[in-house]
């Protein structure tokens, strides 16, 4: 098998298809108005600025 050069955007279109599949198939919802943490949201950009 050949090794194939994917762009940042389509992995992260594919994460984000992948995340509310499984979502949906084990019926977790996340509401819409969600605001995630400041600890989490530094937790983020800090495995966005390894990427």
């Amino acid at each position: 098998m050949s090794k194939k050069f994917v762009s940042a955007k389509a992995r992260r279109q594919s994460v984000v298809r992948s995340t509310k599949a499984s979502a949906r198939l084990e019926q977790r919802v996340v509401p819409a108005d969600h605001v995630r943490s400041t600890k989490v949201e530094k937790f983020v950009e800090s495995l966005r600025a390894k990427a």
